[in-house]
Formats: structure tokens, C-alpha cells, sequence
């Protein structure tokens, strides 16, 4: 399986990187963080399943696309793109809001999925073999919440784009699906809690105490959590799956 996975220097995109190589494929690591390079050499050799890495912004279409052909060139074919690459963005009322700020974070998580997802398509329907599509979109795309209207309507508007791509593309056997986490252990989500509790006067640890007491399974996930489900969608155990959004989230929201 040959696989490029966008955000990868980090966080969830890390995980689900070290997952794929884990499972025997070729993972082509793509990030604006130029870390990309060292995470590339952490998780393995050439030999090994990394077949190779660019520091590249998904929001840039012509970066996208010289992305795009460095990957095909490195991995020979492209079966799988996962869209990991996101942005929290200001913790800030919509009313208060710079409009250039919600731009950007539109930017980065909605037309970087979409630029992604076209570039990965295409390559898909010139080799005729079908493919998959794994969007991460959030558990904040599926109900508001204070502080994330641009964060909200970015990742709403992934699940969306997830569903029309599925339907365009299940009649060529690419299969397009997105995954919704929840509250992971990680950096962006540490930041979020950070920024409630200077907004509320409170202390890190009360904030993380009060989100844990949200979740049934009483724990934060973690981007093995969210790789796993990735890896599923991805695979043939997955076949008929298409155009869902699946949250990995506790149980905070059901379907």
C-alpha cells in the first residue's frame, strides 16, 4: 500500500504514519513544519517504509501539486491519501474574530483536504485500480463550541466534502471517508485547554479534569486511537464503506 499522510510531523498524523509503516506500507510524510524531515528519519529508513518527505503548505495549490508529483515519483502510485493537516486557530468569539484569521484556518483544514483529496483522486482514477480517502475531521465539526466557530465550520465543512467526493468517486472504487476524534492527548489539544482556562480563570489541570469528566470511557484518546480506525477505513475490511464520518471520541457524541 503506498500512502501519503499530510500533518505527519506530529500529533495524530505522526500516529497514523507510524501505524501504515507498522502495517507494511510506504508512507510518503508531508508538513509545512520543516520537523517533517526529523520525524521521517525517526520512524524509519527508506527500506523500512518511508519512502520519503516534503515540507509543503496543503493550503497552496501549486504547492500541493509539486507535493503531489514528489510523491508519486517516490512511491510510484499513490493508494491511500490521509488529510491530517489542520489548524486550531484563535480562541476567540466569531464577533471578535479577524476575518483573516477564519480564513487561514479554513484555509489549512478545508481547501487543504480539498486540494489533497483532488490531487490524490486524480492520481486514483489515471491508475484505475481505486483507492481511499481518510479526511480527519473533529468531534467540533459535528457540535459548536465557544472559541472555535472557524475550527467548527472548517471540519464540518471536511465531513461535507467527504460525502459529495464519495459519491463522486465510489463509481470508480475510491473510497472517501472521514474520521472525527475527539479529545486527544495531544499539543493542539493541550493548547485548546490552555486557552479555556485564561479565559475562565481557571488552572490547566481543573480544565483537563472537567473535559475527562465529559467522556464516558473517562480517558483522553490517543492518536493510536484514531490511526487504528484510519488504517481500518483504508483497508479491504472497509470495502463497503464510504462517505461516513466516524467519530473517535469516547462516547462524548454518538452517531
Amino acid at each position: 500500500m503506498r500512502v501519503v499522510v499530510t500533518g505527519a510531523a506530529g500529533g495524530i498524523g505522526r500516529a497514523i504514519t507510524a501505524r501504515f509503516i507498522g502495517d507494511g506500507a510506504r508512507a510518503f510524510l508531508v508538513d509545512l513544519d520543516p520537523s517533517v524531515e526529523e520525524t521521517a528519519a525517526q520512524l524509519g529508513s527508506r527500506a523500512d517504509g518511508v519512502a520519503g518527505w516534503v515540507a509543503s503548505d496543503v493550503s497552496c495549490a501549486p504547492d500541493v501539486d509539486a507535493a503531489a508529483d514528489r510523491a508519486l515519483a517516490c512511491l510510484g502510485g499513490i493508494d491511500v491519501v490521509v488529510n491530517c493537516a489542520g489548524i486550531g486557530g484563535p480562541a476567540s468569539s466569531a464577533a471578535t474574530m479577524d476575518p483573516g484569521d477564519f480564513r487561514r484556518v479554513v484555509e489549512v483544514n478545508l481547501v487543504g483536504t480539498f486540494l489533497w483529496s483532488r490531487a490524490g483522486a486524480r492520481q486514483m482514477l489515471g491508475q484505475e485500480t481505486g483507492g481511499a480517502i481518510v479526511n480527519i475531521a473533529s468531534l467540533f465539526g459535528q457540535q459548536g463550541a465557544v472559541g472555535a466557530a472557524a475550527y467548527g465550520a472548517s471540519k464540518a465543512g471536511v465531513s461535507l466534502l467527504t460525502q459529495s467526493m464519495a459519491r463522486e468517486l465510489g463509481p470508480h472504487g475510491i473510497r472517501v471517508n472521514a474520521v472525527a476524534p475527539g479529545h486527544i492527548a495531544t499539543e493542539m489539544h493541550w493548547d485548546e485547554l490552555r486557552a479555556r482556562a485564561a479565559r475562565a480563570g481557571t488552572s490547566f489541570e481543573e480544565e483537563r479534569v472537567k473535559v475527562l469528566g465529559e467522556v464516558p470511557l473517562g480517558r483522553h484518546g490517543t492518536g493510536a486511537d484514531v490511526a487504528a480506525v484510519v488504517a481500518w477505513l483504508a483497508s479491504d475490511d472497509a470495502a463497503y464503506v464510504t462517505g461516513q464520518t466516524i467519530g473517535v471520541n469516547g462516547g462524548v457524541l454518538g452517531s
